[in-house]
């Protein structure tokens, strides 16, 4: 095989290095994938390396069999082991835990509902009263601790001092025990009990040190601890360690990526050889010189600049919109006019966002200008826990007959009204002649007692109050319900997931917001029917659909054309995440990601005002627009203290750089820096609208024009109440 035929210069380098430690830095869009394959066919062919020799790891089922097909292709050969961390350590475990005593082959693999349910247990049995959030804090801890390879003794020292810390290592060694009593290990323990066995019985070490004489990591950069600790474990005997990974898209911290695993990896392997692939087959070089600039902040970085041969490609666009609504609406009306005139199709588009609470506005903008459309990294909006929890509240004011969706809220939040209290209440319900919510609201008259009636009075009196509030104006009845319920009480505002709930709901709370203002007669019965009209997509018969993702959903993917939209401090980089130096450099590598999917065209977008949590929220230009060069940087900086250095803070607001942008501007080169409008989509003459037309949207039917406001219209659907268009984007034609 003619390597130098099939791989360039910089990527046939690491390929030809096949003795010891090699490190291969593959930016984004480099072929790294590519050199994994031929490096391991190299191998084969010309250093005659038997398969059965060769390891190669993955993160995801996906990638792995992707691999081997790749290898197999090109090699013709099998035998080689390709897998996931997780997937290659059960394999072992099966073949040699029952050298410990404490398990056998056929042992079970828990889920995370059947760890929850052993915690739960473990809970009572310590006698620990109201234990919901001190029971999240115990699987946070377990878990934690087996990702750093620490066993309840070793966890115990490092945690002393911490609230509760006693008991945590209690239920540790508890959980462990039954777990072990139940011959089960949990998805952590697959990696942890393989590390354990190699310690601890060094004659399995060895076996494996001998059949995996070369081993090759990807994605090194998205490794914790213990995984780099068992990958040093088996290259111990012969050392010959390939990885391949890219510090700059390190972006899952979050979940213990050890950044410091790529970037400490010489002191760990003194006489590695590092190699760069910085030649990006991916996106033009207005794209990749943007992404260059804004990651050159960070550093905690290996270095490198991306570069391509390719053309330098249209300008990057970055414009700032009045408000949020603008943006959604600038976004689609690119796609539609890219669409019209430059024959893209709709499965050439992604809209990244950094948090999922912003992806509620473009699907609904999506559905109301009919393009259809796939969400990567989450459920849609609606379909959400959190929103459909809230939402059934609404449904049973509005439908007392709803069973199910009272039945969904009874505990919710935690009111620990379990299923045989449920079906105590349902029986007592049938046998008095009423509906489930009929026996509530007359539920004196059912004759409960002992602990069903204690746990479920609360609940009943909450229904009675809130029906006898289902008049209110629809925002108000909202926030009266929000303080009877407290929607959010169950999550834990110190992690990222109960956090991003948290936003979800508030979310949520600005569309009904948003409603009332168009819909002011409306009332609950009308905001349902027009959530379920809208939130229920068709389906593209071609499969053809936008992408609208989080940045961390479409790692790896590649677009023609990429929206990264809310580049607004608090946004992107997100609150959260600028409090330190670290998670700042973190926020970056996200935006690095995020910039490098674009292919062909790439479009950054901001809004001056933003509906945050039920009100209008001014909103200052993100850092990474400035570091970009997308925007002119301020004269000076303020300097708030992090744990290390310092970073700077943007003080001027979205509305000073909307006046001028235009005038100020220092773009990369070949950027288009615009501000405000909507682009011009060819449609009908937007002039030829009235008040009054009869118009007819393709998807939502027969409606009445009842305001316009330049190119912006009040349409009144019978089923969808009041939804404002562009009308130069509508799918909307004149009937009288």
């Amino acid at each position: 095989m003619d390597y130098s035929k099939l791989l360039n210069p910089e990527q046939l380098k690491p390929v030809y290095d096949t003795d010891g430690a090699v490190l291969v830095l593959a930016g984004a869009g480099s072929g790294k994938t590519r050199v994994l394959t031929y490096r391991i066919a190299y191998l084969i062919e010309h250093d005659k390396v038997e398969p059965y020799n060769i390891l190669a790891i993955t993160f995801t089922n996906k990638a792995a069999n992707e691999m081997k097909e790749r290898v197999a292709a090109v090699t013709g050969a099998q035998g080689v082991w390709i897998s996931t961390f997780h997937s290659l350590c059960a394999k072992i475990l099966r073949m040699e835990i029952a050298v410990t005593g404490k398990y056998t082959a056929n042992f079970s693999i828990y889920t995370d509902s059947d760890s929850d349910k052993i915690v739960t247990r473990i809970v009572k049995e310590l006698g620990i009263e109201d234990g919901g959030e001190l029971k999240k804090q115990i699987r946070f801890h377990i878990s934690n601790a087996k990702n750093h390879a620490l066993t309840p003794e070793e966890y115990a020292k490092r945690i002393n001092g911490i609230p509760h810390a006693e008991t945590v290592v209690r239920a540790y060694v508890s959980y462990e025990r039954q777990l072990a009593a139940n011959n089960a290990l949990d998805f952590d323990d697959l990696i942890l009990k393989t590390l354990l066995l190699f310690k601890d019985y060094p004659e399995v070490l060895k076996k494996y040190q001998e059949r995996f004489r070369y081993v090759h990591v990807d994605e090194f950069q998205d490794t914790n601890k213990i995984q780099f600790l068992l990958v040093r474990m088996l290259v111990g005997k012969y050392g010959n360690l390939f990885v391949v990974g890219d510090d700059d898209q390190s972006i899952y911290g979050w979940r213990g990526a050890e950044v410091g695993n790529i970037l400490d990896f010489k002191k760990h392997f003194p006489s590695c050889r590092i190699y760069k692939l910085e030649r990006n087959y991916r996106s033009t070089s207005n794209i990749l010189d943007l992404a260059n600039k804004i990651i050159s902040h960070n550093f905690e970085r290996m270095g490198k600049t991306l570069w391509t041969e390719g053309d330098k490609g249209v300008g990057v666009t970055y414009r700032s919109l009045y408000d949020d609504r603008q943006e959604a609406d600038f976004v689609i009306g690119e796609m539609m006019s890219l669409m019209r005139y430059n024959g893209y199709k709709a499965g050439d588009f992604a809209i990244l966002v950094r948090q999922t609470a912003l992806t509620r506005l473009f699907e609904e903008k999506l559905a109301l200008y009919n393009l259809p459309f796939r969400l990567i990294g989450g459920q849609k909006f609606y379909e959400r826990k959190e929103i459909k929890d809230v939402l059934a509240y609404l449904k049973v004011v509005a439908n007392p007959r709803d069973r199910e969706s009272l039945v969904r809220i009874i505990n919710v939040p935690n009111r620990k009204i379990g299923e045989a209290t449920v079906a105590k209440l349902a029986m007592s319900c049938d046998e008095s002649g009423y509906t489930l919510a009929e026996g509530l609201l007359h539920f004196e008259d059912l004759g409960l007692t002992g602990a069903v009636k204690t746990k479920v009075e609360p609940f009943a009196e909450l229904i009675k109050d809130l029906f006898g509030h289902k008049d209110m104006p629809i925002y108000d009845f909202v926030q009266y319900a929000d303080e009877k319920v407290d929607f959010c009480k169950d999550y834990d505002r110190s992690e990222d997931e109960g956090l991003s709930r948290i936003e979800n709901v508030q979310q949520l709370f600005s569309s009904i917001k948003e409603f009332a203002r168009d819909n002011p007669e409306a009332g609950l019965e009308e905001y349902l029917q027009s959530v379920s009209l809208v939130s229920d997509t068709d389906e593209a018969d071609d499969g053809e659909k936008v992408t609208v993702a989080t940045v961390h959903g479409v790692k790896g993917l590649e677009f023609r054309c990429v929206f990264v939209v809310g580049l607004e401090e608090g946004v992107f980089p997100s609150l959260r995440a600028t409090t330190t130096e670290k998670e700042i450099q973190e926020e970056r590598r996200i935006m690095y990601v995020a910039v490098t999917r674009a292919r062909e065209r790439l479009y950054i977008t901001n809004a001056q005002r933003r509906m945050r949590f039920g009100r209008i929220e001014s909103g200052q230009a993100s850092r990474f627009l400035t570091e970009g060069g997308l925007i002119a940087p301020r004269p000076t900086y303020q300097r708030p203290d992090f744990e290390r250095g310092a970073q700077p803070s943007f003080g001027k607001s979205i509305d000073d750089l909307q006046r001028s942008s235009a005038r100020r501007a220092q773009p990369v080169v070949g950027a288009s820096v615009q501000t405000g409008g909507i682009p011009a989509v060819k449609n009908a003459d937007v002039s030829r609208f009235k008040v009054g037309m009869t118009v007819e949207h393709t998807r939502f039917g027969v409606g009445v024009i009842e305001s316009i406001s330049g190119e912006n219209a009040k349409i009144r659907f019978e089923t969808l109440g009041v939804k404002t268009f562009n009308m130069r984007l509508a799918p909307i034609k004149i009937i009288v």
